[in-house]
């Protein structure tokens, strides 16, 4: 019994690293929910499943090195591990994508969101399971606190720096694996590789905390190579300005209205589907092209950052959000822009002003006003949010009160999820699933066409003002992401919109398409001539606006229209050339001009803005 003393602290640091061993199988069939996927995947990538347990175990060893108390730091490490699993399965089943290292800043929208998720969630279930563990945790403590148990472990100062030291340095060998001589290479060579252009299947080869770990140094953004500023000056200087397209007979600047409408899309693509009406007719008929988006069922801003600065997310860590990382200072963007040109610029969107930090981003991209859900007087609501009716009149009222040309980029909220069976009084829309589809979906289909038909009748309610309007006026209408209708995109999988399989699993480049694109229309009072603009991402919005409103172009935006011809379309799922065919990874022949591109995005972002003056003349 002595030896079985002495050797007890070892024996029980053993029965923990067992224990952490069950521990990532649980939370791998609890993400993933599929124990047989579970055990393929430990058979497949054995490497790849030790890592994630020692992970574990030496966020373990990290505390016990803090605390020295066994207990407390094993109870911290599950708390730590089941934290971030639970956080990542219900980010999963709205958005379909894992949890984020950078997600940890967003926790004020998850917060103030949560009263539209009870409505989803099964939380009678999660707080059972919340308050069992808190049970738990009372019962051991009562029973330390009673009982007084011989500690299992003692550590002196110098084992418990070892165990420090240890610990954060394998942990540190995944945050930084870039940037630790030969770890990269050690890493592949093991199996592990950071899939960064394709973040589920990344976590699902690698295992959760693997890639989460991987993911952490993406929130640095580096330099791309070559980056100074001779080469920015000889990027410029190969920039040719691009003249307003003639035929313009506009003698004063029109007002400019871009409406990014929430989950706005075309639910009639989905052929099993049936609708008594068309719920866009129109949107439908104004439509000139559609909107390749970077977002599914959420991640509004990332949408609205690439149309209003012309940057894309293709140049950032994956899962990152700019408007809550990066802008933190000001920017050369449209509003700024137009503001130079004498446009009084204005932001409106009904819902608090803190979201995605717009009230700080607006402020450095050159807004002069945003008006917030706060300033809106007694707004009509539709459902739980302000209604897109609502905002057509404060827009109208806008243009009204404004003497300069207005340019306004408005955000709706209406149509935002959920989409629950009784989010309205009533329904003007019918729709039917097909017998292959939930029942309960028809219901959560009918409620999102509601909020389509009426984004429709808003749009037609602000041309049919602008029509009899002597203020030319040209206005931009989409979409910013499809809507998350049922875990997994199960509503889209059992209407046979999508393969059947675990996720994007069985996908082929034109699902991924189908998935991120959503309508685009364009219209003007004033007789423009408004060509058909094809599929393309919301960076390359903003030359034609310019086009179609005839104002001169700053040079930046010939820079844009240089990689828009080569590829319009440009996310991570999927990418579209000028002839209309899909990728998954840049073309060879598209790298010369994604270089320009990254290259002046990093400088204006991150960078010393090297080419600001030059870019944007003001």
């Amino acid at each position: 019994m002595k030896i079985l003393f002495r050797f007890r602290g070892v024996l029980a640091i053993l029965a923990a690293l067992v224990y952490f061993y069950f521990l990532i199988g649980g939370i791998e069939t609890f993400l993933n929910n599929d124990p047989g996927q579970t055990a393929a995947w430990k058979e497949e990538k054995p490497n790849a499943f030790f890592f994630n347990v020692m992970i574990t175990f030496s966020i373990f060893l990290l505390f016990l090195g803090l605390f020295n108390r066994f207990l407390i730091s094993f109870l911290l490490t599950n708390g730590v591990a089941w934290f971030l699993a639970v956080m990542s399965y219900f980010k999963f089943s709205f958005l379909g994508e894992y949890l984020y290292p950078w997600d940890m800043m967003l926790y004020d929208n998850v917060l103030n969101l949560l009263p539209n998720l009870i409505k989803e969630v099964d939380f009678g279930k999660v707080l059972l399971y919340f308050f069992g563990a808190i049970a738990l945790v009372a019962a051991l403590a009562a029973f330390i606190r009673i009982k007084k148990p011989k500690r299992l472990i003692r550590l002196n100062i110098w084992m418990r720096l070892v165990l420090i030291i240890v610990a954060a340095g394998f942990l540190s060998l995944f945050i930084f694996y870039r940037s630790i001589p030969n770890v990269e290479t050690s890493l592949k060579d093991a199996g592990v590789t950071n899939i960064t252009f394709d973040q589920n299947r990344n976590y699902k080869t690698n295992g959760f905390f693997v890639t989460f770990l991987l993911n952490m140094q993406s929130a640095i953004v580096l330099p791309p190579s070559g980056y100074n500023e001779k080469n920015i000056n000889e990027i410029i200087e190969n920039l040719e300005s691009r003249p307003v397209p003639a035929g313009s007979s506009l003698t004063e600047k029109p007002n400019v209205i871009v409406i990014m409408s929430e989950s706005f899309w075309d639910p009639t693509t989905i052929p099993s589907l049936e609708f008594a009406e068309d719920p866009m007719p129109t949107v439908r008929q104004h439509q000139n092209g559609s909107i390749l988006t970077s977002t599914f069922g959420g991640g509004t801003s990332n949408v609205e950052f690439e149309a209003l600065t012309g940057f894309t997310n293709m140049f950032l860590p994956p899962g990152s959000v700019p408007y809550q990382q990066y802008i933190k200072h000001e920017l050369p963007a449209l509003p700024r822009y137009l503001d130079g040109l004498g446009y009084h610029t204005t932001a409106v969107h009904p819902y608090p002003k803190w979201f995605w930090n717009r009230e700080e981003v607006y402020r450095h991209i050159g807004f002069e006003e945003f008006i917030d859900i706060d300033g809106f007087n007694d707004p009509l609501y539709k459902g739980p949010f302000v209604s897109d009716e609502q905002v057509t009149r404060t827009l109208i009222e806008q243009i009204e009160r404004t003497e300069e040309p207005l340019f306004a980029y408005a955000i709706t909220m209406q149509n935002h999820t959920s989409y629950n069976s009784n989010k309205y009084p009533e329904f003007t829309v019918e729709t039917n699933t097909p017998p292959e589809v939930d029942p309960v979906f028809n219901l959560l289909l009918r409620s999102f066409t509601q909020g389509i038909a009426d984004a429709d009748a808003a749009f037609k309610a602000l041309t049919d003002h602008f029509e009899a309007s002597e203020e030319p006026t040209l206005i931009v209408f989409f979409g910013d992401h499809l809507p998350a209708l049922g875990h997994d995109y199960k509503m889209f999988k059992q209407a046979g919109f999508v393969p059947k399989g675990p996720g994007e699993e069985n996908w082929e480049l034109e699902d991924f398409k189908d998935m991120h694109t959503t309508p685009l229309a364009v219209w003007s009072n004033y007789g423009a001539d408004i060509p058909e603009l094809g599929t393309i991402s919301p960076s390359f919005l903003a030359p034609a606006i310019f086009d179609l409103a005839g104002i001169e172009k700053p040079l930046y935006y010939s820079l844009l229209e240089n990689f828009q011809k080569e590829m319009p379309g440009y996310t991570s799922k999927v990418k579209i050339d000028a002839e209309g065919e899909l990728y998954k990874v840049t073309p060879d022949s598209v790298e010369d001009v994604k270089r320009v591109y990254e290259l002046i995005q990093y400088d204006l972002l991150f960078g010393k803005q090297y080419s600001k003056e030059k870019l944007f003349g003001q």
